[in-house]
């Protein structure tokens, strides 16, 4: 083994194994900042605010809502769920204006497309129970 070896092999049997290796000039070992210990805190922090609870109205009326205009082509069912929707937006917007609850914009949203749902609604309640008319007119005057 020479001198000039940049990585000398280590025996298990060599006494000089465990000694520390010397550090370069200027360099500090550094603390591990994951390891040390956090300072105490000497109180606890309380918010000055309360919490505030999303009102589940609310979110039901804006899902009932979204529901009833992906559904116009039921005939009953989307009348019921638009009047279900206005209705549970209603009662969560009444919720939300009280205080330490949130959520009156998901309840906007589901008065706005509860009110949009019924419209499709009803023509097409409408538009079913003429073409339904007609048929059974026209069977009973042919069939």
């Amino acid at each position: 083994m020479t001198s000039s070896d940049p990585y000398p092999s280590v025996h298990p049997d060599d006494p000089a194994a465990g000694a520390p290796v010397p550090a370069q000039p200027g360099w500090q070992p550094q603390p591990n900042p994951i390891s040390a210990p956090l300072p105490a805190q000497p109180y606890a922090v309380v918010s000055p605010y309360p919490m505030l609870r999303t009102s589940g109205l609310c979110v039901a009326g804006m899902i009932v809502g979204i529901l009833a205009l992906i559904g116009f082509w039921i005939p009953f069912g989307d009348v019921l769920m638009g009047l279900l929707a206005i209705g549970l937006s209603w009662a969560g917007m009444s919720q939300a204006a009280k205080p330490g609850f949130t959520g009156r914009g998901m309840g906007i949203a589901g008065l706005v497309c509860g009110i949009i749902a019924m419209i499709p609604a009803i023509i097409f309640m409408v538009i079913f129970f003429t073409a339904a008319a007609t048929v059974t007119t026209t069977c009973g005057l042919y069939c």
